[in-house]
């Protein structure tokens, strides 16, 4: 994203490895110097992954190293408890993320399909979520920049995209036109009830009738979206608030007031710092300066206002938030937070696991390299 500032970093290399268990702190080549070494690395590859079964694990979509090559998805397989790099390329030799100057920043998995959103001049490539076996790409995606997928049904979903959002036939794949009433950058979406709520820079929140593809509403400006609640609505935050929007009535209601000012999304768009909890009624929020460099999350609990008032995770020194920077693991009741070694930039990435009712610290797993992070993946 803001890897223009990496220029300073050109002599540095990293130094490989492949693996990273709790605690264990190796280092990694990126893809690009991988070759020969990979070969001697298969061999400690754990047997559920020789077999090409990333099920029973969870992913983090990673940008790439902006200039130098690709990005490209990790996995970190609970059975193994090991971190194996790039399996998109593992699996696809011959497969290609973009170039050199497109970012992946968005991932997510549908009906047992995964969706990678390339970002500036990439394609969306989907992969069988098990195998990561590449199964079907839109080459060219609308505007040159696609951002972010949501499945609608087995047949449909939305991408949204530089100018606006696209109706997704998935089988054959293919983009219809673009929905009428929506403008301008769009980035993350959500689908709750028989809507898709999409984030627009111009025209805010939006909620798509997923029926006829029509605008039923608009809802204004918002910084950080979007979350589903355990209690079914939508949440996202606007600079200064909570903001929950009722997906049946479409009622819109402001939550609480925010300790903190949250970033705009655009001029470096990500996946929003926001997730929930389908165990506890609560949100969870990350404290940026701007697109990252944050260092504090914080957990709003439904109808308890002072719950917000103080971080409910302080990551530890040196770390800092990067892209997303916090995914909600609903089959473990975990959070994955992903933090690099600087507020900007840096070369030592870490996923570090907490409980997400008691905030205790579980595993840190990190891997070295320019890859930065832009969001977990989970089933």
């Amino acid at each position: 994203m803001k890897k223009q500032l990496l220029p300073l970093l050109l002599l540095l290399a990293a130094v490989p490895m492949l693996f990273t268990a709790c605690q264990k702190e190796d280092a990694l080549l990126p893809l690009q110097q991988q070759d020969a070494a990979s070969l001697a690395r298969v061999n400690a590859t754990p047997n559920a992954l020789l077999a090409g079964n990333y099920a029973d694990g969870f992913f983090v979509a990673n940008e790439g190293w902006f200039g130098h090559g690709t990005g490209d998805v990790h996995f970190y397989s609970y059975a193994g408890d090991s971190l194996s790099l790039n399996v998109y390329h593992k699996e696809n030799p011959t497969g290609t993320l973009g170039t050199a100057t497109s970012t992946l920043q968005y991932a997510t998995i549908f009906n047992g399909k995964m969706y990678i959103v390339i970002k500036v001049g990439g394609p969306m490539v989907v992969v069988d979520a098990n195998t990561m076996v590449e199964t079907g790409r839109i080459s060219s995606l609308p505007a040159n920049d696609g951002h972010a997928f949501v499945g609608i049904d087995a047949s449909h979903g939305f991408l949204s995209a530089k100018d606006g959002v696209y109706p997704v036939t998935l089988s054959p794949l293919s983009i219809g036109t673009k929905i009428s009433g929506i403008s301008g950058y769009t980035g993350d979406m959500i689908k709750a009830g028989s809507y898709v709520f999409a984030l627009s820079q111009t025209d805010g929140v939006v909620a798509i009738n997923t029926s006829n593809n029509t605008v039923a509403q608009k809802f204004g400006i918002a910084n950080l979206a979007f979350a589903a609640g355990k209690d079914g609505n939508v949440y996202y935050t606007t600079s200064d608030s909570l903001i929950r929007i009722n997906p049946v009535t479409l009622a819109r209601t402001r939550i609480v007031k925010l300790p903190f000012t949250t970033p705009s999304p655009w001029g470096a768009w990500r996946h929003a710092a926001i997730a929930s909890s389908t165990v506890d009624s609560a949100i969870y929020i990350v404290r940026n300066n701007n697109f990252a460099g944050g260092t504090q999350l914080y957990r709003y609990i439904f109808n308890t206002p002072s719950s917000i008032t103080t971080p409910f995770i302080t990551l530890p020194n040196g770390q800092f938030f990067y892209g997303a920077g916090v995914g909600y693991n609903k089959d473990k009741n975990e959070l994955a937070l992903t933090t690099i070694n600087g507020s900007i930039t840096g070369d030592v990435n870490r996923i570090l696991i907490y409980n997400a009712s008691t905030a205790v610290l579980k595993k840190t797993l990190t891997y070295n390299g320019w890859y930065f992070p832009a969001m977990p993946v989970f089933h």
